[in-house]
């Protein structure tokens, strides 16, 4: 990629930035944006880069008067308030594609050796990856998947871009490890946790040990500690943050194969099965949504999940177009 095609990125990361910052950004573009980031690896490099700079300015703003102070003089013109760089950025950002060189330079000169180390996708076809990094950690990545690790002498830091993965941290208390997912951090020593990024939704599932879930952007000020067998879900539109506590077994048992449900909501349960088949299975009548699914099924399997919910629910099957469409009964 010419130097043309990465500032284009860099802008068009800016205006998004922008945007996402807006308290009237709506869902649908949230979703056109996560659609923008995962288009390619470029893109979410594009996006951690002006995502670090809006980070990295935070630290700016209270570990070096001196790059402060030129900060401020840049922005002398009353557009933002002093120092409220969390809600200012994204707008400056936008404004100038050339003042992001400016930002990363100063970024970099706290943070020298920050870089992203890693990307990482799995897609339907290809399967779950596992991956090892150099810590020794271990990242199970589901199917319809995408990561970006960042490890540096100070931290690990890895983005689920989205998809769901399952992590196994190697115990650094000189390092932290966090995974960022929409518009929440959670930070580990050394344990195991799930993170589930689909569209604007993140669930953070705690199997051992204990990690600490900090909300970011419209969600800033928000902070949960979590124990074993608790989950924490957040949102941004419409706005949520809460935990439960959950079966571990169950949620985690997509990494062995497995899509185990007590009584979830038939349209949910779907939903979790059409991650892994070829043919879709889709409701023909959303008055079948709630239907409560209880079982455990062989993930990608379609054929056998819908003989068992033939067996179990007052449904009918038909296969038209490569989708397998359930409708009532009676119908």
């Amino acid at each position: 990629m010419n130097s043309q095609q990465e500032r284009q990125l860099l802008d068009e990361s800016a205006h998004w930035a922008a945007r996402l910052a807006s308290p009237e950004c709506t869902a649908e573009e949230r979703k056109a944006f996560e659609s923008w980031r995962s288009r390619s690896p470029a893109h979410a490099r594009a996006w951690t880069m002006v995502d670090r700079v809006d980070q990295g300015f935070n630290q700016l703003a209270t570990d070096n008067a001196e790059l402060l102070a030129m900060a401020d003089a840049a922005f002398a013109d009353g557009a933002a308030p002093r120092r409220d760089y969390r809600r200012w950025l994204p707008m400056a950002l936008a404004a100038s594609v050339a003042a992001v060189g400016m930002f990363v330079t100063a970024v970099t000169v706290l943070r020298p050796s920050a870089g992203v180390s890693m990307y990482a996708s799995a897609d339907a076809a290809d399967g779950r990856r596992s991956l090892t990094l150099d810590d020794g950690s271990t990242i199970e990545l589901d199917v319809n998947s995408a990561i970006e690790v960042e490890m540096t002498a100070a931290e690990r830091r890895v983005v689920l871009l989205r998809g769901r993965a399952l992590f196994q941290v190697a115990h650094d208390s000189a390092r932290p490890f966090s995974v960022v997912a929409g518009a929440g951090r959670t930070v580990a020593l050394g344990t195991r946790f799930q993170v589930d990024h689909h569209n604007d939704s993140v669930a953070v599932t705690l199997t051992e040990g204990s990690v600490s879930v900090t909300g970011l952007g419209n969600l800033d000020g928000q902070a949960e500690l979590l124990q074993p067998g608790e989950q924490l879900s957040y949102a941004v539109e419409p706005r949520a943050w809460s935990k439960q506590v959950v079966d571990v077994q169950a949620v985690t048992g997509w990494e062995r194969g497995r899509l185990v449900f007590h009584g979830t909501p038939l349209s949910e349960a779907l939903a979790e099965v059409n991650r892994y088949v070829d043919r879709p299975i889709r409701l023909d009548d959303q008055s079948l949504a709630v239907l409560p699914v209880s079982g455990n099924f062989i993930a990608g399997d379609s054929d056998l999940v819908v003989s068992a919910l033939l067996q179990t629910l007052p449904i009918s099957a038909d296969e038209r177009s490569g989708e397998i469409l359930l409708r009532s009964r009676s119908n």
